[in-house]
């Protein structure tokens, strides 16, 4: 019975503990702990799950998941009451620290200390089931709701995007209403990240800092970045969190710069193995030197003709379009040369630290027409490039699409195609790159390198 008791005071000790531990942020800016644990629920979410959430959800997804590290918070304290109400607390707050990666001693304090006031029988009345339960509830809305309304707060107060250079759409005279534009407009363009509340910096603030070996060589404003000549092309960025029937891909034309017009690679010290690109949120990954001073590799400041958005990774991302778009770093903050490897976000997870982008393609519409069945979409090999593209109706011969002329080497191929059937119930289409690899037909795990496999689309 004194157990029960005790534990009927759990969900008031964690929302006693939130309510000082929130306090603490809002005023010394301590990391949140609701917000560490969420976004290591987030990056390990199986992809299928994740989309699912964030196409259902839309902008409540993330504060969904904000009231899954209440939880979390909450089955600690439960621990440390079934160990002891007041020296329990030690072990499971290192415990929670070590498996979360939290080491914020006054973010631990502000959560513990009254939490354990609670645990520990004082004044506070008994607790009965009505009221335990109006407590959780209590806790899992002011949770979410304070991530919704803060991520909507930066948002209205994040810097707008300008023009920056004169971008007009492609004009549009291929596949007759059966593919997608050729440029994906900004609105339309996925976004994905880590965060719970993506970041939202100020321009005139902002520095993008250059280290090498860990010392802070060089800050350069973002003034100075709009100031270099600036380099436009058009790239497609593709999610290694697509499954076989998800479409996280957008092409856009971008302007940035190299990492040479900032950085003279001759005056590198002695050592250095490859170069870590950080992001404000903490997200980072690296590149071998030659690579990351390779014309391949972008540092982007704007897209279709605008200045980045908070989305998209204001003030400067990272472009490189042989890889999954984990690798395209936003929201940059600092340009690190290090002498040992460095293991980003991703890669600490256990996905790969090379995650080329395997072929792949999208059917994008069918419609019937006569006695035929007429198919477009696209196709996407990285910087490899499409040579061919081949359809199907239920397991028949193959047929070649018709294929559009990319917009550059490193944007997606759009393609049409008739099938001579009057009828089918799967249409399967598959693409070869410019290396002769045909793309996968049977499924790949999506772990660790990407999902790989067949394109297949049911029509009625």
């Amino acid at each position: 019975m004194l157990r029960s008791a005790q534990l009927r005071r759990v969900p008031l000790a964690v929302l006693l503990g939130l309510l000082v531990h929130y306090l603490c942020f809002y005023t010394l800016h301590t990391p949140l702990w609701t917000e560490t644990i969420a976004e290591w629920i987030m990056a390990r979410t199986p992809s299928r799950y994740a989309v699912f959430f964030l196409t259902t959800l839309g902008p409540w997804a993330k504060p969904f998941a904000m009231t899954g590290g209440l939880a979390v918070l909450g089955f600690a304290a439960s621990i440390a009451t079934l160990i002891h109400p007041l020296f329990g607390a030690i072990p499971t707050a290192l415990a929670l620290g070590w498996a979360f990666d939290y080491w914020s001693l006054l973010g631990q304090l502000s959560f513990w200390l009254p939490a354990i006031l609670v645990l520990v029988p004082l004044a506070i009345p008994k607790l009965n089931r009505r009221r335990e339960f109006l407590t959780m509830l209590t806790g899992f809305t002011a949770v979410a709701l304070e991530s919704y309304a803060r991520n909507r707060q930066l948002a209205q107060h994040a810097n707008q995007p300008v023009d920056l250079f004169p971008f007009q759409p492609p004009q549009e005279n291929f596949g007759r209403g059966l593919v997608r534009k050729p440029v994906t407009p900004i609105p339309e363009f996925y976004g994905m990240s880590k965060n719970a509340v993506d970041p939202a910096l100020d321009p005139s603030e902002w520095r993008l800092r250059i280290s090498m070996d860990g010392h802070q060589t060089r800050q350069i404003s973002y003034a100075e970045l709009l100031s270099l000549p600036r380099i436009e092309r058009y790239v497609t960025l593709r999610c290694i969190s697509n499954t076989l029937q998800s479409d996280l891909m957008g092409t856009a034309a971008w302007s940035g710069f190299f990492l040479s017009q900032i950085i003279d690679r001759n005056q590198l010290i002695p050592g250095i193995v490859e170069i870590a690109v950080v992001g404000v949120d903490g997200h980072g990954d690296s590149f071998p030197i030659d690579y990351a001073f390779s014309e391949e590799a972008l540092f982007a400041l704007g897209m279709n003709g605008k200045t980045l958005d908070r989305t998209h990774g204001f003030p400067i991302r990272l472009l490189t379009p042989r890889y999954y778009g984990f690798k395209n770093v936003k929201w940059i903050g600092e340009i690190a040369f290090v002498s040992k490897p460095y293991v980003g976000t991703w890669p600490k997870l256990g996905y790969t630290k090379q995650p080329l982008i395997h072929t792949a393609s999208h059917i994008d519409r069918v419609r019937k027409e006569d006695d035929a069945i007429q198919v477009g979409g696209v196709s996407f090999a990285g910087v490899r490039g499409i040579r061919k593209v081949e359809l199907r109706a239920d397991e028949g011969p193959w047929h070649d699409a018709t294929l559009e002329k990319p917009l550059s080497p490193y944007t997606w191929t759009r393609w049409v195609g008739t099938l001579p059937v009057a009828q089918a119930e799967v249409i399967e289409a598959r693409a070869q790159d410019d290396q002769s690899h045909w793309q996968e037909s049977i499924e790949g795990a999506l772990f660790p390198d990407g999902v790989t496999g067949p394109t297949r689309r049911r029509v009625h």
